[in-house]
């Protein structure tokens, strides 16, 4: 009797291709626009969670739109208190 071999059982976790391509989209507009990064981030995060799955890239690209966004924030008032700062030195 002749048993024929089986490989090894392959457990493969079906992908959301929706919400891997936000989760994409998400992370690449961390870098270009943070504010909409914040947003498809957590849609593509959230879309992943429904469908069981673990999205890292979404958890990273909404991380750093909120990081880039705070910094971004934290630079426009520094400029705003400056231009304010000078304007009334000069008066």
């Amino acid at each position: 009797m002749t048993e024929t071999p089986s490989g090894p059982a392959v457990q493969g976790t079906a992908q959301d291709p929706q919400a891997n391509t936000l989760a994409i989209v998400g992370f690449i507009l961390a870098f270009l626009a943070p504010p909409i990064g914040i947003v498809v981030s957590a849609i593509a995060a959230s879309k992943a969670g429904k469908a069981g799955l673990d999205s890292k890239l979404s958890k990273w690209g909404l991380g750093l739109s909120i990081t880039f966004t705070v910094l971004y924030l934290v630079l426009v008032g520094v400029g705003v208190y400056t231009a304010l700062s000078v304007s009334a030195a000069a008066m």
